[in-house]
């Protein structure tokens, strides 16, 4: 290897080193309504939260919350330990105007990210139902300025689909700055394994961008098509075997 680029890695392993480990909250809302309904991901985001706290040195919680009163009594926990994180994972019902964050308490995308704010985020992956949206990147990006990206499903998401972004935490724990390429493999999986739309949202290129609000009608158009593709890579795999 040219001793230009072993440096490179040498200098890259060292910043890394230097700026600490990284903290991850993976936080699952409305917890027993997910219960309920099966879409409680408590031990995929177990695996996730112990691969990332023993293998990359991740300070990490892993919580539930039900009520109104009990995120709020997590959040003043939080800020009585002066706890940030720089990941933020969320496990919710919500649409395109907002997100169910209590059993007694529905909250619109700005009034979410005003909850949010006190925990500084810098990453985070919404595993909810159109929460990949326009409206929603715009708020959260307009209230937490760390906020650098945001990932979720611009259409209804689904079991398999939340599945597949817990599993992708310690990835996005590792780099800090997530790389084109792989996101694009990561579009690539989810449609082909799920049949659902992975959206990222850039705070450089989509914040106050209403360019970006075109990628909405684009998501909506494609999920028919999208939704297919699972089942057609099941019936070519299998003619395949057959033969």
């Amino acid at each position: 290897m040219p001793p230009s680029r072993l440096l490179a890695r040498r200098t890259t392993r060292s910043r890394r080193r230097s700026l600490g480990p990284q903290s991850l909250l993976i936080l699952q809302l409305d917890a027993a309504q997910l219960q309920t309904d099966g879409l409680h991901l408590g031990g995929v985001a177990a695996y996730s939260a112990i691969l990332s706290a023993y293998a990359l040195g991740a300070r990490v919680e892993v919580r539930d919350a039900t009520t109104t009163a009990s995120l709020l009594s997590l959040f003043a926990e939080f800020a009585t330990q002066k706890r940030t994180f720089d990941v933020i994972v969320i496990v919710a019902h919500s649409n395109a105007s907002g997100i169910q964050i209590a059993s007694d308490r529905f909250a619109d995308w700005t009034a979410f990210a005003a909850w949010l704010k006190p925990l500084r985020p810098r990453r985070l992956l919404l595993a909810a139902c159109r929460a990949g949206r326009w409206d929603a990147g715009q708020a959260l990006f307009a209230a937490n300025k760390q906020l650098t990206r945001i990932f979720a499903c611009p259409v209804n998401a689904s079991l398999e689909f939340a599945k597949i972004m817990l599993l992708a935490i310690p990835y996005v724990v590792a780099e800090r700055r997530v790389r084109d390429t792989h996101v694009f493999r990561a579009h690539v999986i989810a449609i082909g394994a799920t049949g659902r739309q992975l959206r990222e949202w850039r705070k450089t290129a989509d914040k106050g961008n209403p360019d970006s609000l075109v990628f909405d009608f684009v998501a909506d158009a494609l999920d028919p098509l999208a939704r297919r593709v699972p089942a057609a890579l099941e019936a070519i795999l299998n003619s395949l075997i057959g033969r």
